[in-house]
């Protein structure tokens, strides 16, 4: 049986990047399901992923294709919840326990590990709200794939930018081996 991967996409600009994570997943054998925030809908279309993983894109909770609840059937036999791109805004959400969209109820219903690539300003990366909250999820045992450092699509400079996407495989695949 495929191993199964929740690939959460969050409203970064980064966010047409995790096609291509999506595809080498999917790729390598991994049976890929993607949850777009509702805001990343207006960066990456559901349809391009839904093509590339050969599975249903989720956008909410409320769909007349599930079973049960979204976050709840969405966990099942889950090997790893991968979030990339992950807002300041998402990561926020995870590490406060607010859980007001799919994204956000299945970080907290998943019990396989979590893998978490960041994209953001730098300003917003460094700033220690942000900064708490990583080290909160880091405590819980999430796994962070740092940002690298170079200039981000608002032309600022710094450390903000998402992963590679090799090196976000390379360290989720390391995840659930």
């Amino acid at each position: 049986m495929k191993q199964k991967i929740i690939l959460g996409i969050s409203s970064s600009i980064a966010a047409y990047k995790a096609c291509d994570l999506a595809r080498l997943l999917t790729k390598d054998g991994y049976d890929v399901f993607c949850v777009l925030t509702e805001n990343a809908t207006h960066l990456v279309a559901p349809l391009t992923l839904q093509t590339l993983t050969g599975n249903p894109v989720y956008t909410t909770s409320f769909a007349i294709q599930w079973r049960e609840m979204g976050h709840i059937e969405l966990k099942e036999n889950a090997a790893l919840l991968l979030v990339a791109p992950a807002t300041a805004n998402i990561i926020g959400k995870f590490a406060n326990g607010i859980a007001d969209d799919l994204l956000s109820t299945t970080f907290l219903a998943v019990d396989c590990p979590v893998v978490i690539a960041p994209a953001m300003n730098p300003n917003m990366w460094k700033h220690k709200a942000v900064q708490e909250n990583i080290k909160k999820l880091k405590e819980w045992g999430c796994i962070f794939v740092e940002p690298e450092t170079g200039l981000v699509a608002c032309g600022d400079e710094g450390q903000g930018r998402l992963a590679s996407i090799e090196e976000i495989y390379k360290v989720a695949i390391n995840a659930i081996k």
